[in-house]
Protein backbone atom coordinates (compact mmCIF):
# COMPACT_ATOMS: atom_id res chain seq x y z
CA UNK A 1 0.00 0.00 0.00
CA UNK A 2 2.43 2.24 0.73
CA UNK A 3 4.36 1.48 -2.67
CA UNK A 4 1.18 2.59 -3.80
CA UNK A 5 1.02 6.15 -2.35
CA UNK A 6 4.83 6.73 -3.13
CA UNK A 7 4.94 9.60 -5.26
CA UNK A 8 1.15 9.70 -6.40
CA UNK A 9 1.04 13.15 -7.75
CA UNK A 10 3.58 11.91 -10.28
CA UNK A 11 1.35 8.36 -10.72
CA UNK A 12 -2.02 10.98 -11.38
CA UNK A 13 -0.03 13.50 -13.35
CA UNK A 14 0.78 10.24 -15.59
CA UNK A 15 -2.90 8.96 -15.70
CA UNK A 16 -4.14 12.34 -16.73
CA UNK A 17 -1.68 12.49 -19.44
CA UNK A 18 -2.31 9.33 -20.86
CA UNK A 19 -6.05 10.28 -21.20
CA UNK A 20 -4.92 13.28 -23.05
CA UNK A 21 -2.95 11.73 -25.45
CA UNK A 22 -5.50 9.12 -25.55
CA UNK A 23 -7.76 11.98 -26.61
CA UNK A 24 -5.70 13.71 -29.10
CA UNK A 25 -4.79 10.08 -30.62
CA UNK A 26 -8.72 9.58 -30.91
CA UNK A 27 -9.59 13.29 -32.52
CA UNK A 28 -6.34 12.55 -35.21
CA UNK A 29 -8.30 9.28 -35.83
CA UNK A 30 -11.99 10.49 -35.80
CA UNK A 31 -11.77 14.19 -36.48
CA UNK A 32 -15.34 16.07 -35.77
CA UNK A 33 -16.45 17.24 -39.28
CA UNK A 34 -20.05 18.75 -40.75
CA UNK A 35 -22.80 16.80 -43.09
CA UNK A 36 -25.49 18.62 -44.83
CA UNK A 37 -28.55 16.70 -44.78
CA UNK A 38 -31.72 17.47 -46.91
CA UNK A 39 -34.80 16.67 -47.05
CA UNK A 40 -35.88 16.06 -43.89
CA UNK A 41 -39.40 16.03 -43.73
CA UNK A 42 -41.56 18.38 -41.40
CA UNK A 43 -44.51 17.35 -39.92
CA UNK A 44 -47.23 20.06 -39.12
CA UNK A 45 -48.28 19.63 -35.91
CA UNK A 46 -52.20 21.06 -33.89
CA UNK A 47 -53.47 21.69 -37.73
CA UNK A 48 -56.73 20.75 -36.22
CA UNK A 49 -56.63 24.42 -34.95
CA UNK A 50 -57.00 25.99 -38.12
CA UNK A 51 -59.78 23.42 -39.17
CA UNK A 52 -61.85 24.14 -36.15
CA UNK A 53 -62.06 28.00 -36.61
CA UNK A 54 -63.04 27.60 -40.35
CA UNK A 55 -59.85 28.11 -42.06
CA UNK A 56 -58.16 26.20 -44.85
CA UNK A 57 -54.05 26.17 -44.96
CA UNK A 58 -51.40 25.69 -47.47
CA UNK A 59 -47.47 25.26 -46.89
CA UNK A 60 -45.38 27.69 -48.42
CA UNK A 61 -43.25 25.22 -51.10
CA UNK A 62 -45.65 22.35 -50.97
CA UNK A 63 -47.70 20.35 -48.72
CA UNK A 64 -44.75 18.30 -47.29
CA UNK A 65 -42.53 20.35 -46.19
CA UNK A 66 -38.78 19.68 -45.48
CA UNK A 67 -35.95 21.23 -44.07
CA UNK A 68 -32.04 20.80 -44.47
CA UNK A 69 -29.94 20.79 -41.14
CA UNK A 70 -26.31 20.78 -40.49
CA UNK A 71 -24.74 17.92 -38.10
CA UNK A 72 -21.53 18.81 -36.68
CA UNK A 73 -19.92 15.33 -35.08
CA UNK A 74 -17.46 12.91 -35.50
CA UNK A 75 -16.33 11.68 -39.10
CA UNK A 76 -17.62 7.91 -37.36
CA UNK A 77 -20.87 9.28 -36.54
CA UNK A 78 -21.82 11.40 -39.38
CA UNK A 79 -21.13 8.91 -41.93
CA UNK A 80 -24.30 6.69 -41.03
CA UNK A 81 -26.50 9.87 -41.10
CA UNK A 82 -29.42 10.36 -43.26
CA UNK A 83 -32.78 12.13 -43.40
CA UNK A 84 -34.35 9.10 -41.46
CA UNK A 85 -32.17 9.31 -38.30
CA UNK A 86 -33.98 12.88 -37.71
CA UNK A 87 -37.53 14.21 -36.81
CA UNK A 88 -38.74 17.83 -37.57
CA UNK A 89 -41.97 19.47 -36.03
CA UNK A 90 -43.72 22.84 -36.92
CA UNK A 91 -46.16 23.17 -34.23
CA UNK A 92 -49.12 25.46 -35.65
CA UNK A 93 -49.97 26.32 -32.27
CA UNK A 94 -46.47 28.21 -31.79
CA UNK A 95 -47.71 30.38 -35.20
CA UNK A 96 -46.63 33.93 -35.49
CA UNK A 97 -50.30 34.68 -36.56
CA UNK A 98 -48.68 38.20 -38.68
CA UNK A 99 -46.46 36.15 -41.25
CA UNK A 100 -47.70 32.49 -40.68
CA UNK A 101 -44.02 31.31 -39.72
CA UNK A 102 -44.22 28.79 -37.78
CA UNK A 103 -40.78 27.49 -36.23
CA UNK A 104 -39.07 24.45 -37.14
CA UNK A 105 -37.92 21.71 -34.19
CA UNK A 106 -35.09 18.87 -35.27
CA UNK A 107 -34.59 16.21 -32.63
CA UNK A 108 -32.80 13.46 -33.84
CA UNK A 109 -33.05 9.98 -33.06
CA UNK A 110 -30.19 8.91 -32.70
CA UNK A 111 -28.21 8.49 -29.25
CA UNK A 112 -24.97 9.26 -31.05
CA UNK A 113 -26.20 13.05 -31.56
CA UNK A 114 -27.77 15.87 -29.66
CA UNK A 115 -29.87 18.62 -30.79
CA UNK A 116 -27.24 21.21 -29.77
CA UNK A 117 -25.26 19.37 -32.95
CA UNK A 118 -28.10 20.31 -35.44
CA UNK A 119 -28.47 23.60 -36.97
CA UNK A 120 -31.18 24.36 -39.52
CA UNK A 121 -30.83 26.27 -43.09
CA UNK A 122 -34.19 27.52 -42.82
CA UNK A 123 -36.02 28.16 -38.81
CA UNK A 124 -39.28 27.74 -40.16
CA UNK A 125 -42.14 26.99 -42.49
CA UNK A 126 -44.70 29.26 -43.87
CA UNK A 127 -48.84 28.87 -43.66
CA UNK A 128 -50.82 30.55 -45.55
CA UNK A 129 -54.61 29.97 -44.55
CA UNK A 130 -58.04 31.80 -45.55
CA UNK A 131 -61.44 31.36 -44.52
CA UNK A 132 -63.69 28.32 -45.78
CA UNK A 133 -67.07 29.51 -47.34
CA UNK A 134 -69.79 27.89 -49.43
CA UNK A 135 -71.11 29.33 -52.72
CA UNK A 136 -74.05 28.81 -54.86
CA UNK A 137 -72.83 28.60 -58.51
CA UNK A 138 -75.46 28.16 -61.77
CA UNK A 139 -74.92 25.39 -64.21
CA UNK A 140 -74.37 26.19 -67.48
CA UNK A 141 -74.82 24.11 -70.79
CA UNK A 142 -71.80 23.52 -73.11
CA UNK A 143 -72.45 21.40 -76.00
CA UNK A 144 -69.98 18.77 -77.57
CA UNK A 145 -70.48 17.82 -81.33
CA UNK A 146 -73.71 18.42 -83.10
CA UNK A 147 -77.21 16.68 -84.15
CA UNK A 148 -77.74 14.76 -87.17
CA UNK A 149 -79.43 16.57 -89.94
CA UNK A 150 -82.87 17.96 -89.21
CA UNK A 151 -82.51 17.78 -86.03
CA UNK A 152 -82.63 20.39 -83.37
CA UNK A 153 -83.21 20.42 -79.27
CA UNK A 154 -86.60 22.18 -78.88
CA UNK A 155 -85.54 23.17 -74.76
CA UNK A 156 -83.15 21.65 -72.09
CA UNK A 157 -83.80 21.19 -68.45
CA UNK A 158 -80.75 21.21 -65.71
CA UNK A 159 -81.64 19.45 -62.74
CA UNK A 160 -80.29 20.93 -59.89
CA UNK A 161 -79.98 24.25 -61.86
CA UNK A 162 -77.71 25.35 -59.10
CA UNK A 163 -74.69 23.99 -57.17
CA UNK A 164 -72.76 24.44 -54.11
CA UNK A 165 -69.11 24.36 -53.79
CA UNK A 166 -66.97 24.56 -50.53
CA UNK A 167 -63.85 25.79 -49.92
CA UNK A 168 -60.88 28.16 -49.68
CA UNK A 169 -62.62 31.60 -50.32
CA UNK A 170 -59.36 33.12 -52.01
CA UNK A 171 -57.37 30.25 -53.70
CA UNK A 172 -61.02 27.90 -54.46
CA UNK A 173 -64.30 29.94 -54.73
CA UNK A 174 -63.46 33.09 -55.56
CA UNK A 175 -61.68 32.14 -58.97
CA UNK A 176 -64.47 30.02 -59.89
CA UNK A 177 -65.58 31.67 -63.08
CA UNK A 178 -68.62 29.33 -64.37
CA UNK A 179 -69.91 25.75 -63.80
CA UNK A 180 -69.99 23.96 -67.15
CA UNK A 181 -72.40 20.83 -67.43
CA UNK A 182 -70.64 19.32 -70.93
CA UNK A 183 -73.38 17.34 -73.23
CA UNK A 184 -72.39 15.15 -76.01
CA UNK A 185 -75.78 14.85 -78.44
CA UNK A 186 -73.60 13.43 -81.17
CA UNK A 187 -76.43 10.73 -82.88
CA UNK A 188 -79.13 11.78 -80.86
CA UNK A 189 -82.73 11.52 -82.24
CA UNK A 190 -85.25 11.23 -79.57
CA UNK A 191 -85.77 12.86 -76.20
CA UNK A 192 -83.39 11.56 -73.69
CA UNK A 193 -81.74 12.44 -70.39
CA UNK A 194 -78.39 12.63 -69.61
CA UNK A 195 -75.92 12.47 -66.37
CA UNK A 196 -73.84 15.06 -66.69
CA UNK A 197 -69.75 15.78 -64.94
CA UNK A 198 -69.01 19.41 -63.83
CA UNK A 199 -66.21 21.22 -64.96
CA UNK A 200 -65.31 24.54 -63.19
CA UNK A 201 -63.84 27.41 -65.33
CA UNK A 202 -62.06 30.96 -64.50
CA UNK A 203 -62.72 34.06 -65.48
CA UNK A 204 -59.90 33.58 -67.92
CA UNK A 205 -61.27 30.48 -69.09
CA UNK A 206 -58.90 28.14 -67.32
CA UNK A 207 -60.07 24.81 -66.49
CA UNK A 208 -59.80 23.69 -62.19
CA UNK A 209 -59.68 20.45 -60.96
CA UNK A 210 -61.43 21.35 -57.76
CA UNK A 211 -59.97 17.77 -56.36
CA UNK A 212 -56.46 18.80 -56.07
CA UNK A 213 -57.44 21.87 -53.32
CA UNK A 214 -57.33 21.14 -49.67
CA UNK A 215 -60.79 21.19 -48.02
CA UNK A 216 -62.43 21.74 -51.16
CA UNK A 217 -66.16 19.71 -51.54
CA UNK A 218 -68.90 19.58 -54.37
CA UNK A 219 -72.00 18.91 -52.81
CA UNK A 220 -73.75 18.02 -56.07
CA UNK A 221 -70.55 16.87 -58.55
CA UNK A 222 -72.99 15.77 -60.90
CA UNK A 223 -76.33 17.41 -62.91
CA UNK A 224 -78.86 15.99 -64.94
CA UNK A 225 -79.63 17.19 -68.21
CA UNK A 226 -83.62 16.33 -69.78
CA UNK A 227 -83.34 17.71 -73.83
CA UNK A 228 -86.14 17.78 -75.86
CA UNK A 229 -84.99 16.54 -79.45
CA UNK A 230 -87.16 17.36 -82.48
CA UNK A 231 -87.35 17.73 -86.01
CA UNK A 232 -88.82 20.02 -88.05
CA UNK A 233 -90.86 20.62 -90.88
CA UNK A 234 -92.61 23.44 -93.47
CA UNK A 235 -96.14 22.76 -94.12
CA UNK A 236 -98.59 24.98 -95.97
CA UNK A 237 -101.05 26.90 -94.43
CA UNK A 238 -104.70 26.17 -96.36
CA UNK A 239 -108.14 28.13 -95.70
CA UNK A 240 -110.66 25.66 -96.56
CA UNK A 241 -112.97 26.32 -99.38
CA UNK A 242 -115.79 25.60 -96.81
CA UNK A 243 -114.45 28.48 -94.63
CA UNK A 244 -114.95 30.92 -97.62
CA UNK A 245 -117.89 29.71 -98.56
CA UNK A 246 -119.43 29.95 -95.44
CA UNK A 247 -117.90 33.68 -95.10
CA UNK A 248 -119.39 34.51 -98.76
CA UNK A 249 -122.72 33.53 -97.56
CA UNK A 250 -122.61 36.02 -94.64
CA UNK A 251 -121.58 39.24 -96.84
CA UNK A 252 -124.83 41.17 -97.01
CA UNK A 253 -126.22 42.02 -100.18
CA UNK A 254 -125.04 44.78 -102.42
CA UNK A 255 -121.59 43.21 -101.69
CA UNK A 256 -119.46 40.67 -102.51
CA UNK A 257 -116.42 38.99 -101.02
CA UNK A 258 -113.58 39.05 -103.51
CA UNK A 259 -110.47 37.58 -102.21
CA UNK A 260 -108.27 36.34 -99.45
CA UNK A 261 -104.92 37.86 -98.19
CA UNK A 262 -102.53 35.48 -95.56
CA UNK A 263 -99.33 36.83 -93.81
CA UNK A 264 -97.79 33.35 -94.26
CA UNK A 265 -98.64 30.37 -96.66
CA UNK A 266 -96.36 28.32 -94.61
CA UNK A 267 -95.35 27.35 -91.23
CA UNK A 268 -92.42 25.60 -90.02
CA UNK A 269 -93.82 22.62 -87.28
CA UNK A 270 -91.71 20.76 -85.05
CA UNK A 271 -92.28 17.30 -83.11
CA UNK A 272 -91.16 13.82 -82.91
CA UNK A 273 -90.24 12.45 -86.66
CA UNK A 274 -93.07 9.87 -86.41
CA UNK A 275 -95.83 12.37 -85.63
CA UNK A 276 -94.50 14.94 -87.85
CA UNK A 277 -95.25 11.77 -90.55
CA UNK A 278 -98.91 12.75 -89.64
CA UNK A 279 -99.43 16.22 -90.83
CA UNK A 280 -99.25 17.42 -94.69
CA UNK A 281 -100.60 20.77 -94.33
CA UNK A 282 -102.73 23.06 -91.44
CA UNK A 283 -106.25 23.52 -92.31
CA UNK A 284 -108.75 26.56 -91.50
CA UNK A 285 -111.81 24.89 -90.98
CA UNK A 286 -115.11 26.58 -91.92
CA UNK A 287 -116.57 28.74 -88.62
CA UNK A 288 -113.34 30.42 -88.59
CA UNK A 289 -114.54 33.95 -90.38
CA UNK A 290 -117.16 35.69 -88.95
CA UNK A 291 -118.35 38.11 -92.50
CA UNK A 292 -122.14 38.53 -90.60
CA UNK A 293 -122.78 42.51 -91.70
CA UNK A 294 -119.55 42.97 -93.46
CA UNK A 295 -119.35 45.48 -96.28
CA UNK A 296 -115.24 46.61 -95.71
CA UNK A 297 -112.58 44.31 -95.81
CA UNK A 298 -112.19 42.55 -92.32
CA UNK A 299 -109.26 41.25 -90.92
CA UNK A 300 -109.00 37.96 -88.67
CA UNK A 301 -106.14 36.66 -86.49
CA UNK A 302 -106.02 32.94 -86.33
CA UNK A 303 -104.00 30.71 -83.87
CA UNK A 304 -102.69 28.31 -85.57
CA UNK A 305 -101.72 26.30 -82.94
CA UNK A 306 -105.58 25.29 -82.39
CA UNK A 307 -105.68 23.41 -85.75
CA UNK A 308 -102.47 21.32 -85.13
CA UNK A 309 -102.44 17.51 -84.62
CA UNK A 310 -101.30 16.14 -80.69
CA UNK A 311 -97.71 16.42 -80.23
CA UNK A 312 -96.92 19.13 -83.20
CA UNK A 313 -96.00 22.38 -82.07
CA UNK A 314 -95.08 25.49 -84.10
CA UNK A 315 -92.13 27.05 -84.25
CA UNK A 316 -91.45 30.29 -81.82
CA UNK A 317 -92.81 33.15 -83.73
CA UNK A 318 -95.02 31.50 -85.91
CA UNK A 319 -98.12 31.14 -83.88
CA UNK A 320 -100.35 33.84 -85.30
CA UNK A 321 -101.57 33.56 -89.12
CA UNK A 322 -103.69 37.46 -89.87
CA UNK A 323 -106.34 36.43 -92.72
CA UNK A 324 -108.03 39.45 -94.63
CA UNK A 325 -111.07 38.85 -96.27
CA UNK A 326 -111.94 41.69 -99.05
CA UNK A 327 -115.32 42.95 -99.76
CA UNK A 328 -116.35 45.48 -102.20
CA UNK A 329 -119.66 47.02 -103.13
CA UNK A 330 -121.44 45.85 -106.17
CA UNK A 331 -122.42 48.02 -109.26
CA UNK A 332 -126.11 47.68 -110.19
CA UNK A 333 -126.50 48.03 -114.18
CA UNK A 334 -130.02 48.54 -115.89
CA UNK A 335 -129.73 46.37 -118.88
CA UNK A 336 -132.83 46.53 -122.03
CA UNK A 337 -133.73 43.25 -122.85
CA UNK A 338 -135.06 42.36 -126.64
CA UNK A 339 -135.23 38.72 -126.33
CA UNK A 340 -138.28 37.65 -123.96
CA UNK A 341 -139.51 34.11 -123.13
CA UNK A 342 -142.80 33.97 -122.49
CA UNK A 343 -144.02 30.42 -120.89
CA UNK A 344 -147.64 29.41 -119.71
CA UNK A 345 -149.48 31.11 -122.71
CA UNK A 346 -153.71 30.04 -123.21
CA UNK A 347 -154.64 29.84 -126.54
CA UNK A 348 -157.55 31.38 -125.70
CA UNK A 349 -155.94 34.54 -123.60
CA UNK A 350 -154.20 37.50 -125.56
CA UNK A 351 -151.16 39.18 -123.76
CA UNK A 352 -149.73 42.42 -123.56
CA UNK A 353 -146.64 42.56 -122.31
CA UNK A 354 -145.12 46.58 -120.90
CA UNK A 355 -142.21 47.81 -123.89
CA UNK A 356 -139.37 48.13 -123.28
CA UNK A 357 -138.58 45.11 -120.73
CA UNK A 358 -135.65 45.99 -118.29
CA UNK A 359 -133.65 44.20 -116.24
CA UNK A 360 -131.07 45.12 -113.19
CA UNK A 361 -127.84 42.89 -112.59
CA UNK A 362 -125.22 43.36 -109.91
CA UNK A 363 -121.50 42.29 -110.40
CA UNK A 364 -118.15 44.36 -109.66
CA UNK A 365 -117.79 47.71 -111.86
CA UNK A 366 -114.50 45.83 -113.26
CA UNK A 367 -116.47 42.56 -114.43
CA UNK A 368 -118.99 44.34 -116.27
CA UNK A 369 -115.92 45.26 -118.62
CA UNK A 370 -116.76 43.18 -122.01
CA UNK A 371 -120.23 41.95 -120.23
CA UNK A 372 -122.40 40.03 -122.97
CA UNK A 373 -126.29 40.77 -123.05
CA UNK A 374 -126.61 37.28 -125.12
CA UNK A 375 -125.69 35.15 -122.07
CA UNK A 376 -128.59 36.38 -120.07
CA UNK A 377 -131.63 34.57 -120.09
CA UNK A 378 -135.06 36.28 -119.49
CA UNK A 379 -138.19 34.24 -118.63
CA UNK A 380 -142.08 35.51 -118.17
CA UNK A 381 -144.17 32.80 -116.21
CA UNK A 382 -147.81 33.76 -116.43
CA UNK A 383 -148.09 30.87 -114.37
CA UNK A 384 -151.54 31.24 -112.57
CA UNK A 385 -152.14 34.55 -113.92
CA UNK A 386 -152.31 33.29 -117.78
CA UNK A 387 -156.07 32.88 -117.45
CA UNK A 388 -156.86 35.80 -115.25
CA UNK A 389 -157.81 39.03 -117.25
CA UNK A 390 -156.00 41.69 -115.68
CA UNK A 391 -153.04 43.78 -115.35
CA UNK A 392 -150.43 42.16 -113.65
CA UNK A 393 -146.64 43.45 -112.07
CA UNK A 394 -144.73 39.70 -112.42
CA UNK A 395 -141.57 38.79 -111.73
CA UNK A 396 -138.98 37.70 -114.26
CA UNK A 397 -136.81 34.86 -113.95
CA UNK A 398 -133.45 36.41 -114.69
CA UNK A 399 -130.55 34.03 -115.63
CA UNK A 400 -126.73 34.20 -116.39
CA UNK A 401 -124.53 32.01 -117.77
CA UNK A 402 -121.47 33.50 -115.28
CA UNK A 403 -122.14 33.59 -111.26
CA UNK A 404 -120.33 36.62 -111.01
CA UNK A 405 -123.44 38.25 -112.44
CA UNK A 406 -126.55 38.15 -109.79
CA UNK A 407 -129.78 39.48 -110.90
CA UNK A 408 -131.69 41.78 -108.65
CA UNK A 409 -134.84 40.27 -108.32
CA UNK A 410 -136.96 42.09 -106.36
CA UNK A 411 -136.50 44.94 -109.34
CA UNK A 412 -136.60 42.20 -112.63
CA UNK A 413 -140.10 42.57 -113.17
CA UNK A 414 -142.62 43.62 -115.73
CA UNK A 415 -146.27 44.59 -116.63
CA UNK A 416 -148.84 42.46 -117.92
CA UNK A 417 -151.96 42.95 -119.37
CA UNK A 418 -154.23 39.42 -119.61
CA UNK A 419 -157.20 39.71 -122.24
CA UNK A 420 -159.75 36.99 -123.27
CA UNK A 421 -160.13 36.64 -127.50
CA UNK A 422 -163.34 38.33 -128.50
CA UNK A 423 -165.96 35.34 -129.31
CA UNK A 424 -166.11 35.45 -133.14
CA UNK A 425 -169.66 35.26 -134.76
CA UNK A 426 -170.68 32.20 -137.13
CA UNK A 427 -171.30 33.04 -140.26
CA UNK A 428 -174.68 31.41 -141.42
CA UNK A 429 -173.89 27.99 -143.17
CA UNK A 430 -175.54 25.49 -144.76
CA UNK A 431 -177.17 23.19 -142.20
CA UNK A 432 -177.26 19.21 -142.22
CA UNK A 433 -180.28 17.96 -143.67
Amino acid sequence: MNKLLRNWPLKLAAVILAVIVWFIIMILADPTDVKTIYNVPVRLLNTQMLTQAGKSYTVEGGEEPTVTIRVSASGSVLRDLDASDFSAVADVSKMFDVTGQVPIEVLPLKPTVTAAQISLNTPSVTIHYENIITKEFDVEIQWRNKLPDGYFIDSQRITPQRIRVRGPEETVVSRIGSVVAEVDVSGLTESTQLDCSLLFYTDSGQIMNLESYRDTQVLQDKVTVSLDVFTMKTVPVVISQEALDAARAQVPEGYRYTRTQQSVTTVQVKGLLSRLADISAVSIPAGSFNMQGATEDKTFTIDLAKYLPAGIELMSGQEALEVTLFVEALTLREFEIKNLEVIGEKSNYSYEIQKPVRIFIQALEADFVGFDLDSVSVILDLGEYADRPGEYTLPLTVSCSDTIFTPLDEKNTVKVTVKPHEPSANPMGRGND
